[in-house]
């Protein structure tokens, strides 16, 4: 808002700026319209800033028609003008189904539809001062070997990260193996040797079964925490069974919650990691993701180098779920997967990632994040459990497919 007094400009946000998330993460078409210029409270004599931004996206995330973003100042309030495009609504229906066929409404009761609020003890309640790192790899084979965190740092390596790139299916299922094994040995010894914390990730073997299972070691050579991806995209699911819970890991650091990258799409997963009071996600990717941020920059700033922007699900997921996210990934061409993404990218958490030959992207921090116009205990507060019912009902129940057919209000059973 201009003439914003610095210690008042946290206040700052733009609503239009989300509906990228509302396309992307459900599967629909979304039509975004607000408000132009600046608007006088008649009463109170305050004032409103609006500087256009209407937007159509579609099913995919991808932005189709936007007005122009012009100072408030030089926009006239009122009618500015009207964009358009044509679409088949039809068009989101197979993009709909893939979403909701990535989530899990087991996992959603106990935290998202009967989870209660602010009394939480699980929150971090002291300020502590940390190195968030993200490791770049380039495009083949794994460079473990050479990973070690800077002391107290927490440093996440790409996804697999014992394993060359591209490989298929049954050789990642074929290099499966039970914990405690190489790979973790490997890794709890970097960050021993680094005197900080690593995450990595590798395919656990269980018996019959195999996990895309993240691992954090802590700086005394242990393992201090595992967590089976719970979120599978129809590639992972080639070769592994999906995992059954998040995991939270009280550190020195705070509290790190573990994914791997290709879970970021489906939002129920952040809105689990709130909701348990994660300050730090830790979350070895793969390649760049295809979807970038789209939004366009001066409602939403991504402070990333200009070939490219960030790639949009950790983007999104780290302001949705208001805690920091760390993304560890491989480079190719322009784009990288390996980032570092804060809650408020607007005035206060940069959105940052790896730049061409930069091995580690590091950026120093304070955690619990710091709240602007909304934070995390409000995020959870604001959550109205009634409404989560349908999604923590199976698909093909006779309770939900009522409920769709009845089309509106509360779901007519339990």
């Amino acid at each position: 808002m201009p003439g914003t007094p610095p210690a008042e400009a946290t206040g700052n946000h733009s609503t239009v700026s989300n509906v990228q998330y509302m396309s992307a993460q459900n599967g629909v078409w979304v039509v975004g319209a607000t408000r132009s210029g600046v608007e006088t409270n008649p009463i109170t004599g305050g004032k409103l800033y609006y500087n256009g931004g209407s937007s159509i996206w579609s099913p995919k995330g991808e932005k189709l028609v936007q007005a122009p973003v012009v100072p408030p100042e030089t926009l006239p309030p009122g009618l500015a003008g009207v964009f358009a495009t044509s679409i088949v609504p039809a068009d989101a229906d197979a993009e709909r189904a893939a979403q909701l066929a990535r989530r899990r409404p087991d996992l959603y009761v106990p935290l998202l539809a009967l989870h209660r609020s602010p009394t939480d003890a699980n929150a971090t309640t002291s300020v502590r001062s940390v190195v968030l790192s993200a490791a770049q790899w380039p495009e083949g084979p794994s460079l473990l070997s050479s990973a070690r965190p800077e002391a107290g740092e927490l440093l996440v390596l790409p996804e697999l990260s014992a394993l060359p790139s591209g490989l298929s299916a049954t050789d990642i299922k074929a290099k499966a193996e039970a914990r405690e094994g190489a790979f973790e040995q490997a890794v709890s010894a970097a960050a021993k040797a680094g005197s900080g914390y690593l995450v990595g990730s590798y395919p656990e073997r269980n018996g019959d079964k195999v996990y895309h299972t993240v691992v954090l070691a802590g700086p005394t050579g242990s393992v201090l925490g595992r967590y089976r991806a719970t979120h599978l995209s129809p590639a992972t699911a080639a070769w592994a069974s999906a995992g059954d819970a998040p995991v939270v890991i009280d550190t020195p650091l705070g509290r790190i919650g573990l994914a791997t990258g290709d879970e970021l799409r489906v939002p129920e997963l952040g809105g689990l990691y709130g909701a348990l009071r994660a300050d730090i996600l830790a979350v070895p990717a793969g390649r760049p993701e295809a979807l970038k941020v789209q939004i366009d920059a001066r409602l939403f700033a991504v402070n990333d180098p200009p070939t490219g922007r960030a790639d949009f699900f950790p983007y999104a997921s780290a302001k949705q779920a208001q805690l920091w996210l760390v993304s560890g990934g491989r480079r190719v061409g322009t784009a990288t997967a390996a980032g570092i993404y804060g809650p408020e990218p607007v005035v206060d958490t940069p959105t940052l990632t790896a730049a061409a030959g930069e091995s580690i992207l590091r950026y120093r921090t304070r955690v619990p994040a710091p709240g602007t116009w909304i934070n995390q205990q409000q995020l959870i507060g604001g959550q109205q459990s009634l409404l989560f019912v349908p999604l923590v009902m199976k698909d093909d129940s006779d309770c939900l497919k009522q409920w769709r057919t009845q089309g509106t209000g509360a779901p007519p059973c339990r």
